[in-house]
């Protein structure tokens, strides 16, 4: 219904409600799931270059491969044969793209691709990309698939809403502050394995971005089907995990003397460490920090026999104090109104830490 007042008369018109609808735009999801547009083109240069994996059959693979191949020679194609270390997650390049359909770079400082084969030969592949993009009206084909890619990620996002798990993260901070989004990035030409992509490393337009990325694992599928994609238990750790270290960072930094003094507590030698490439105790830090919140979000929200799982879990990947971090934050936070936001509570965490292991030597469990 709307309102107007003309020469002093109110008139009420009725306005139909999908009218409506349009009219009021809706505010954008904070958790989605797509295809990104920068993966897809990536990956199709690789695939055309023989440097990626193959996928697994779908209709869509097989309009890849009819539409594309006639650019195997692309300038961009060469590049990429020439590349020296080419892995199957390179295409996280793409998120360098933005702007879509009117592509811009953006160059990062940094980035492991340039240590494997040099920050110019890099920039050089991703210009190459965009060269590749407008040559083969890349747009007008990812365009065509719009509503592939949109039933593809309506189940996705089904499950997400209806487990809640956005919400129930919000909750655990009491913060009104939108701090993370995150996107499942649906990739229907990967069939080796999901991975998370660390956006803000790569441009920070997604500094604030979680993004998890999904492949197509059928193996038993046909050139008529369609690519289906299942989360299934990842999704706790694409929200709960992941989303808590953007929750957690600035927090991290604002405190970084006072954890600082607990350095004492890292296991330099300790082989669990090693193997979870963690030499410094900040970075052990956070990794505890984070997988103790979720291990409290679980006592929260999932039955007991998935929370001794879960601590189970960080024993045996050696985050050793990850279970003292739950214990306090269970004990002292959740549920206790005296802490008007996770933040404040925040230094009891260092508190409690310092107190149950004040030398070195008790830490040796």
């Amino acid at each position: 219904m709307t309102l107007k007042l003309l020469t002093g008369i109110l008139v009420i018109s009725v306005l139909p409600a999908y009218v409506v609808a349009q009219m009021v735009p809706s505010p954008p999801a904070r958790l989605s799931a797509t295809v990104h547009p920068g993966i897809e083109l990536f990956t199709v240069v690789q695939l055309l270059a023989g440097k990626y994996p193959m996928p697994n059959k779908s209709a869509y693979a097989k309009e890849v491969e009819t539409y594309f191949t006639p650019y195997a020679n692309h300038p961009a194609v060469k590049q990429a044969r020439q590349l020296k270390k080419v892995y199957s997650d390179l295409p996280e390049l793409g998120y360098c793209f933005d702007n879509f359909p009117v592509v811009r770079i953006h160059y990062p400082e940094q980035a492991n691709w340039y240590t494997l084969n040099g920050k110019d030969t890099i920039q050089i592949y991703m210009r190459l990309c965009k060269q590749f993009y407008e040559d083969t009206h890349f747009w007008n084909f990812f365009q065509k698939h719009h509503a592939d890619y949109a039933a593809w990620a309506r189940p996705v996002q089904e499950n997400f809403a209806r487990q809640g798990l956005v919400a129930k993260l919000d909750s655990f901070y009491r913060t009104q502050t939108k701090a993370a989004n995150w996107t499942v990035c649906l990739d229907p030409l990967n069939s080796w394995g999901a991975h998370a992509i660390m956006p803000k490393n790569l441009n920070p337009r997604y500094a604030d971005y979680v993004v998890y990325n999904v492949g197509f694992f059928n193996r038993e599928s046909t050139d008529a089907g369609s690519p289906v994609f299942d989360i299934g238990a990842e999704s706790v750790n694409i929200v709960w995990h992941e989303g808590s270290h953007i929750y957690t960072h600035v927090l991290q930094k604002q405190y970084a003397v006072a954890i600082e003094k607990l350095s004492y507590l890292l296991n330099k030698g300790d082989q669990g460490m090693k193997r979870n490439n963690i030499s410094t105790w900040s970075h052990c830090f956070d990794e505890n920090l984070v997988r103790g919140i979720v291990i409290a979000l679980f006592r929260q929200h999932r039955s007991p026999k998935e929370t001794r799982k879960q601590a189970a879990q960080e024993i045996v990947s050696d985050f050793q104090y990850a279970g003292d971090i739950a214990d306090v934050i269970s004990d002292r936070y959740i549920g206790n109104g005296a802490y008007r936001d996770f933040n404040q509570f925040f230094p009891e965490i260092l508190t409690y830490l310092a107190k149950k292991y004040p030398t070195a030597e008790l830490t040796n469990r």
